[in-house]
């Protein structure tokens, strides 16, 4: 992304098709809100430069879960990504102008993304900014997989058929949606003045004749809104990886699978390859099943001299069938090699192995800034965070 983008999270309302005992954004998912996993997730994006949550006016919702995440969500922000509350509407569309109210008035690109929508992917919210980027407007969207009908109700309350829409022609919109500032500051103005009410922001911008590019969305971003979402969303899981190994002359440097040129290489039973072995730890952590010593003991001849990248494919196809994945966030600590020039292989070898794309694999690098054995040069070491959803049985 080459400009920022502030993103507005209306979260003011109600949730009422949820039927839960709380607002749906403020439901607990593994121990945090939907609303705080949504705010987190995309103040992760790159080129994101602010962030704006219109939530209900202090004290009309005294539910402790409301007042608990207003009061996490104020510390959330940092200096070079702040996170700004303001009071929203009766409305969605009312809490959305409220908050585009707080975004400076010089940021050039504003995205709306709805409170209960924390499953989306970086790279798609990323190909929805850049269509905005060329277009000045744009929304995701995904097809719809069951037959489309427009139906009217009858004087019996019967709901009747009118006609059989062409599926190839229609599309079910998510958000993020993104729209050069100035636009979506006069779709909002111009809604306002006129007392017209959309169902999301793209049609505001749709009534001032400006074109909306529609952009391939994804079928896990699926935004809460009944019971059922929440049994469904409840199944995510997620784990923690971690190692590190010590680095020897003599052996090859094995990173996520790629043989990276260095005079040293990584020393252990198999090829040690540390993203690997966390992207594993973390994918048995989640699921509970045990950890990599347990799958491939040092001691077992079998795993002399292996593939890592060959194990990580072996153990997902033996544990494939008990959950599905959603994604993987990895960083590796190295003051050499450098990672970063090999990372889309990485991320290739980590996604074929997992079965998944590669957009759902987060690889990043840092040193240790020459501190402890790391700093110094002696190993290297990976965390991993890995996104599971488990099947309902």
């Amino acid at each position: 992304m080459s400009d920022p983008v502030w993103v507005v999270i209306p979260a003011g309302g109600r949730g009422v098709r949820a039927g839960l005992p709380v607002p749906k954004q403020y439901m607990d998912i593994g121990g945090v809100s939907v609303l705080e996993r949504t705010v987190c997730k995309v103040a992760s994006v790159p080129g994101v430069a602010g962030v704006v949550v219109a939530l209900p006016p202090v004290g009309q919702d005294p539910l402790p879960q409301v007042e608990q995440a207003r009061k996490r969500l104020a510390g959330m922000g940092t200096s070079t990504i702040p996170v700004l509350l303001v009071p929203g509407g009766e409305t969605r569309q009312e809490s959305v102008y409220q908050a585009l109210k707080a975004v400076p008035s010089e940021v050039p690109w504003i995205a709306v993304h709805d409170a209960s929508r924390p499953f989306f992917s970086l790279g798609m919210f990323a190909r929805v900014v850049q269509a905005a980027f060329s277009r000045g407007a744009a929304v995701c969207g995904v097809p719809p997989v069951d037959t489309v009908k427009s139906v009217r109700v009858g004087d019996t309350q019967d709901t009747l058929v009118e006609a059989t829409l062409d599926r190839g022609s229609h599309v079910g919109v998510q958000t993020p949606q993104v729209f050069a500032g100035p636009l979506i500051r006069e779709a909002h103005e111009a809604a306002l003045r006129d007392g017209f009410t959309g169902t999301d922001d793209s049609q505001l911008v749709e009534r001032l004749g400006h074109e909306v590019v529609v952009v391939p969305g994804e079928r896990a971003n699926f935004k809460l809104t009944y019971p059922e979402d929440f049994a469904f969303a409840r199944t995510q899981v997620t784990g923690l990886g971690f190692d590190v190994h010590p680095l020897t002359p003599g052996r090859k440097c094995v990173i996520g699978g790629v043989d990276i040129p260095f005079e040293m290489g990584l020393l252990g039973h198999s090829d040690a390859d540390v993203l690997c072995h966390a992207v594993m730890d973390a994918i048995l952590g989640a699921l509970g099943k045990g950890d990599i010593g347990q799958w491939f003991p040092d001691d077992d001849p079998r795993f002399e001299g292996a593939s890592s990248i060959g194990l990580l494919a072996g153990m997902w196809d033996d544990l494939k069938a008990s959950a599905d994945f959603v994604n993987v966030d990895a960083v590796v600590i190295a003051e050499a090699p450098k990672i970063m020039p090999h990372a889309a292989k990485i991320r290739a070898n980590i996604a074929r192995a997992l079965l998944c794309s590669p957009e759902q694999v987060s690889v990043k690098a840092t040193t240790a800034e020459r501190l402890g054995t790391l700093g110094r040069g002696e190993g290297i070491a990976a965390f991993c965070v890995v996104t599971l959803r488990k099947m309902l049985r």
